[in-house]
């Protein structure tokens, strides 16, 4: 697995502001039962709620063996978003704030995408010499999550009945650490063939703009660790901060620029094949 290092210099922006959503809940009941998939950079669950113009797609993407996920939102409601971040909760779990990415989907149904999203921690402040946080939400935790709520970005608040969630979280959480063994290099079969991924133009993966205008205002510089899950076709369909001196929000910022635009040579296995795997990098954002 490599690990490059690419820096960026930042200069001064201004703000962005979000307006308040104030208008009455959506509150939408499943209309389907919750898929579980296994895929080869990926594992999933989803689930359909609400019917006709309010229905809403609910998917859970687990990427290796951490309780981290993406979460993809998609369905006429999501249209339209407004705003920097959006607010999100599950169950009772503290309330946090997430940038996302928005897009259409191949029918031309909103989608509105979070990477990176943990349960079991709030929002919190991070200096070089906290220890992060233990991550995982145990079988209570689970057990006790069983709707999901976003609000601000989106036109009116939305809540899903999800249910019983601990099997599905169980099932993410075993494909998950099966993933990580196959995607990490010890398990590929060595030969001269294999071979991890070989980053393309990296140094026009982040930009001046990515950087947290709140951050940049108050002149201070970012640096983060993370992991990429790239596919057999060279995208980075996932991101996983493994360590970072800031915010939340400057990781999800560094996270959806590197996944909009990191490329790849894929990783090759021992019959060089293309195959999905993971990629590591250092990003230093530093004041000119």
């Amino acid at each position: 697995m490599l690990c490059r290092s690419l820096l960026v210099a930042i200069g001064v922006f201004g703000t962005i502001s979000a307006a308040p959503s104030s208008a009455e809940t959506l509150m939408l009941a499943p209309d389907s039962e919750w898929k579980l998939r296994e895929y080869s950079d990926k594992c999933r669950m989803s689930r359909t709620f609400g019917t006709g113009e309010d229905s809403v797609t609910l998917w859970l993407d687990q990427g290796g063996s951490a309780p981290i996920y993406n979460v993809t939102l998609i369905g006429k409601p999501l249209r339209n978003p407004y705003g920097p971040a959006v607010r999100i909760q599950f169950g009772e779990q503290p309330e946090t704030i997430r940038s996302y990415i928005k897009a259409k989907s191949s029918k031309g149904r909103a989608v509105l995408t979070m990477f990176g999203v943990t349960l079991a921690q709030p929002e919190m402040e991070r200096d070089e010499e906290a220890e992060r946080p233990d991550l995982d939400i145990g079988e209570s935790i689970a057990a006790a999550i069983s709707t999901f709520r976003v609000r601000n970005a989106v036109a009116k608040p939305i809540e899903l009945d999800l249910g019983p969630m601990a099997a599905q979280f169980g099932f993410l959480q075993g494909c998950g650490e099966r993933l990580e063994v196959l995607l990490s290099e010890p398990g590929r079969s060595l030969s001269k063939e294999a071979r991890p991924p070989e980053p393309l133009e990296i140094d026009t993966w982040l930009q001046e703009s990515d950087y947290p205008n709140y951050l940049s205002r108050a002149l201070m510089e970012g640096r983060l660790t993370y992991r990429l899950t790239v596919s057999k076709t060279g995208r980075a369909t996932s991101c996983y901060v493994i360590d970072s001196n800031k915010p939340q929000l400057f990781d999800d910022a560094m996270c959806l620029g590197l996944l909009r635009r990191a490329r790849f040579e894929p990783a090759r296995n021992a019959e060089g094949e293309s195959v999905a795997s993971y990629y590591s990098g250092i990003v230093t954002f530093r004041m000119r």
